[in-house]
């Protein structure tokens, strides 16, 4: 994936601002219509997403590009038993999706560098076992998307060239982005499903990479294309 133009200038400075680690935990793919953003260094916004302070540590996700897929392990704190609250509705979150973002501080909503599409490529796991719990802290570890063990494939249909990710809806005043998996916030403005510049009303995805993604993040940005590219074309 092309790292964002934006980010890769600030990361090759002497002084590039303040990492930022943001964390986001999505129950969507277990069958619940909730999610919730953490961020260690205290409240803030990205992306017109309110991410509130919380005691994460997350480690392990570096991978040197061969052997095994890393399984990182995530730990957040209980103080409060929130942790202890939707582990014990929720099945221990096994299943749910972690996604650690990384930016710099000046791309935060507010900062200097306002920038939404201005990150890192998202590291995107899901809960996958439960290894500890305590009053103080819950801890779990995590796998790839792509490495669970006793998954039946395709997880979803495997399409090349058609993104199938939920996507934003006009409600007539605002856009509801609940339970969607497209992370496009406007900043570009609304398009057709030809790509063509559009009122918010009429925005609608075309689904393909040209006429979608590249219209709404622009040039070298961090696509999150929902096809799968890579792979030769479903018939049907």
């Amino acid at each position: 994936m092309v790292m964002q133009a934006d980010i890769q200038r600030a990361s090759q400075r002497l002084e590039p601002g303040a990492l930022v680690q943001l964390f986001i935990v999505d129950l969507t793919p277990i069958g619940v219509n909730q999610q919730w953003a953490f961020c260690p260094s205290g409240n803030c916004t990205f992306g017109g997403v309110d991410f509130v302070y919380a005691d994460v540590e997350a480690d392990g996700f570096e991978w040197a590009g061969k052997g095994t897929l890393p399984q990182p392990t995530v730990k957040i704190s209980n103080a409060t038993r929130f942790v202890s609250g939707i582990a014990k509705e929720y099945d221990d979150l096994i299943g749910a999706k972690f996604t650690r973002i990384k930016t710099y501080s000046q791309f935060l909503d507010g900062g200097a560098e306002e920038n939404s599409a201005a990150m890192f490529a998202p590291d995107i796991y899901v809960f996958e076992q439960k290894t500890k719990h305590t009053k103080f802290q819950v801890e779990w570890k995590l796998s790839a998307a792509m490495d669970q063990q006793g998954v039946e494939l395709p997880g979803r249909t495997i399409i090349r060239d058609y993104c199938l990710w939920r996507y934003r809806v006009w409600k007539g005043d605002h856009f509801d982005y609940t339970g969607v998996q497209c992370p496009y916030q406007g900043s570009r403005g609304s398009f057709d499903e030809n790509g063509a510049p559009t009122t918010s009303d009429n925005d609608t995805p075309s689904r393909r990479f040209d006429t979608c993604c590249k219209k709404r993040f622009g040039p070298n940005a961090n696509y999150p294309f929902g096809g799968f590219p890579g792979v030769s074309r479903m018939r049907a």
